[in-house]
């Protein structure tokens, strides 16, 4: 039986209470190799290392047996960090699939997201400085968040419940040395993204999202595939073929409407959607979204103010530079700026890519002015 999470006891006022439970097979030298080992004790843990997920060095990001990497087809930004997912199920736990909705977990299910600094942008084989690493935990019907700092030695990460700000070294694309700061945000600002409907979700699991290709064992795969082979789903999920899929934004592949809706749906559809933090605004940027108003086109802001630079429409089809959300992807100030976290570098890439986008649409049927 592989070593996991267990339900083992009740808590003060009847409530369900997670503990880790440590399977009898595991001593402190099994525990230094492959197979997850975990420390008993109420969640959350004070240190990430009592969890057990990596092996070897931590900014290498291995995981052990029964943690299992993931990746997202559409990221969001997060001033230029890097990322490294993963999924913890507990002993007997399953994935309940959807192709059109949020997947749904067990009780004692973790989600584990690492960011990273490559130390050298043109050299991926540089290394990298991890900065944090945030969990999702599942527990009585419900995710709860906790953040992890690294410390500069890269031997630990403590529980961390305020906010805190790093200033990372790295070389970039260019070849010049560049200092940035990077926040980590404290635990209120996480529900700032991850709530809808009142309720904490998790954001990358979706099939759109997860239904691309990616390496294992040295071969490309189709990742939700590939997942279901490793035991993660309740039943067989249909054949990826005929699920709907992101593509990167900043990659070759689909068209450029298609780049810049995965890219929408990935960096602004947790707010904007109904129930999200944004949903009052009417702007929906699902990529599902079907009517063109919805995700902007030649629509009227719901509030005006300097957030939006005194343009009359969110896009203006053909006129990048007089559409209200370019704008707002293009400013750090924080009356303006879109979105709202991280904060502290523009993604030029992005904004270059809506730039394309809006530029593109056709301007024949001119919006009117409010």
């Amino acid at each position: 039986m592989r070593p996991g999470l267990g339900l083992i006891g009740w808590g003060a006022g009847g409530a369900l209470a997670l503990m880790l439970a440590l399977a009898s097979s595991c001593d402190h030298d099994a525990c230094a190799g492959a197979t997850r080992c975990v420390a008993s004790g109420a969640l959350p843990l004070t240190k990430l290392s009592e969890y057990d997920f990596f092996q070897g060095k931590p900014a290498e990001m291995r995981p052990k047996d029964g943690v299992v990497p993931y990746t997202v087809a559409a990221p969001l930004w997060a001033d230029q960090a890097g990322k490294g997912r993963f999924i913890v199920l507990p002993e007997g736990g399953k994935i309940g699939f959807s192709a059109d909705g949020d997947w749904s977990f067990p009780d004692g299910t973790i989600l584990v997201k690492t960011f990273y600094f490559d130390h050298d942008r043109r050299d991926p084989e540089a290394g990298a400085r991890i900065l944090e690493t945030r969990l999702l935990v599942r527990e009585a019907g419900a995710w709860k968040g906790y953040t992890y700092l690294w410390d500069e030695a890269e031997t630990e990460a403590t529980l961390l419940k305020t906010g805190k700000r790093l200033m990372v070294d790295f070389v970039d694309l260019d070849g010049a040395a560049k200092t940035e700061e990077y926040i980590v945000p404290n635990l209120d600002q996480c529900s700032s993204c991850h709530e809808r409907d009142d309720e904490e979700r998790s954001l990358g699991l979706i099939t759109p999202q997860m239904n691309m290709l990616v390496e294992r064992d040295g071969e490309m795969v189709p990742q939700i595939e590939w997942l279901a082979q490793q035991g993660l789903f309740d039943g067989t999920p249909p054949d990826s073929g005929s699920l709907l899929a992101f593509v990167d934004p900043l990659g070759a592949e689909g068209t450029l409407d298609w780049r810049a809706r995965s890219y929408l749906h990935g960096n602004c559809a947790h707010c904007h959607q109904e129930g999200g933090g944004a949903g009052k605004s009417g702007l929906i940027f699902l990529a599902t979204e079907t009517d063109p108003a919805k995700y902007g086109i030649c629509k009227v802001p719901a509030a005006a103010g300097p957030g939006a630079g005194g343009k009359p429409h969110d896009i203006v089809p053909g006129d990048p530079e007089n559409s209200i959300i370019l704008y707002r992807m293009n400013s750090l100030d924080p009356e303006i700026k879109m979105p709202e976290l991280p904060n502290r570098v523009i993604d030029a890439q992005g904004v270059q890519l809506i730039h394309d986008w809006i530029a593109a649409m056709p301007a024949d049927s001119a919006c009117v002015d409010p």
